[in-house]
């Protein structure tokens, strides 16, 4: 993109847009782990003193130790981990929320939408906008120039590996935890397999394995997100003339990437939204990214004749999810605003 566009504006736009998809995914990925930790905690201990933040406090904590590890290729075990915890985590909870649905103790299932037209349409571009946020961390085009050419086939086969697995790890949650709970379900389903009155709807040893799984999922997660991070703050003051383990290069990197990670978990347990986050995520850094740049880009570079079908399909992708991509915002920032009633800062649970 740097290459067709320069230095500019437009370039500096889409480094922007990037870099809130990273610190996006980071701030919700320490949340939702906290959170997980908060679950086991509570199911071990039912009131014990420890607060939502104390868990983000001690997730960031072994995040920031993680993250000295120096590059990309230093994640590659920990990305194929984060595979089979995904698939495990899937099973285990899409299970339990089959068999809550059928249990005496299952909860009354409410599947009706709002009164409302504009909440209604609101929430239906809110899903829009988490719907680009799952399925859209696929299409990263900086990935095509770490593939020996040609790249174009190695891309449609890793796109076609990345959507049939984002399509087995979500579709079968959502639609077990939204049968087995209805609207009511929690934006972390496992939260709505222990109701605040009554027994658990899962045992406890399955609702604590899946708590270990998705906790060292989202390590994972942000782990990768965040290194991003990392390679842009530390070209400015690494020393490449110095070896990476040098002095000179590690402490600036064990200080930049403690406080950016702090920094991630004071913003995760200040404001615990995660559902409005992943919103957010989607509709400013996920659909720009996904669904505007390359049909820029493919007019760019191959220059289709201006009254060609090619040309003129692409510039109405543009225009829709443009607009999706505003109105995705304007919904996500809504939902926050609405939520904001409902919590004091630091507040101790997750708002749905």
């Amino acid at each position: 993109f740097g290459f067709l566009v320069g230095s500019g504006w437009a370039f500096y736009l889409m480094v922007a847009v990037q870099g809130a998809i990273n610190v996006g995914v980071t701030i919700g990925s320490i949340l939702l782990a906290g959170n997980s930790l908060q679950i086991m905690y509570t199911t071990l201990v039912p009131y014990g003193p420890l607060k939502l933040y104390h868990f983000i406090v001690a997730v960031a904590s072994v995040l920031a130790l993680l993250s000295q590890m120096p590059s990309f290729h230093s994640l590659r075990y920990i990305n194929l981990g984060s595979l089979v915890l995904s698939v495990g985590y899937t099973i285990l909870v899409s299970a339990a929320c089959i068999r809550a649905g059928l249990s005496s103790n299952a909860p009354a299932k409410d599947y009706s939408l709002s009164t409302s037209k504009s909440e209604k349409t609101f929430d239906a571009f809110l899903s829009v906008s988490i719907l680009a946020a799952a399925f859209g961390n696929g299409i990263l085009p900086e990935i095509q120039a770490t593939l020996v050419p040609p790249a174009a086939g190695k891309m449609v086969k890793a796109l076609v590996i990345n959507y049939s697995v984002a399509f087995f790890t979500f579709y079968p949650l959502a639609i077990t935890g939204y049968w087995a709970f209805g609207k009511t379900v929690q934006s972390n389903a496992i939260q709505s397999l222990m109701p605040a009155t009554g027994p658990s709807l899962a045992p406890r040893w399955l609702l604590c394995l899946t708590v270990v799984l998705v906790l060292f999922q989202l390590l994972a997660i942000a782990l990768l997100y965040a290194q991003v991070v990392y390679e842009v703050m530390e070209k400015r003051v690494a020393d490449a003339t110095r070896g990476r383990f040098s002095w000179r290069n590690l402490l600036p990197r064990v200080a930049m990437r403690t406080l950016y990670v702090a920094l991630c978990a004071f913003v995760a347990a200040a404001l615990p939204f995660f559902g409005e986050i992943v919103g957010v995520i989607g509709a400013v850094g996920y659909i720009p990214l996904d669904f505007i740049l390359p049909v820029v880009m493919y007019n760019m570079v191959v220059s289709p004749p201006r009254r060609s079908v090619v040309y003129v399909t692409n510039v109405a992708i543009m225009v829709l999810f443009t607009g999706l991509g505003v109105i995705g915002a304007v919904a996500s920032v809504r939902k926050l605003a609405l939520n904001a009633g409902r919590f004091t800062l630091f507040n101790d649970h997750v708002v749905k």
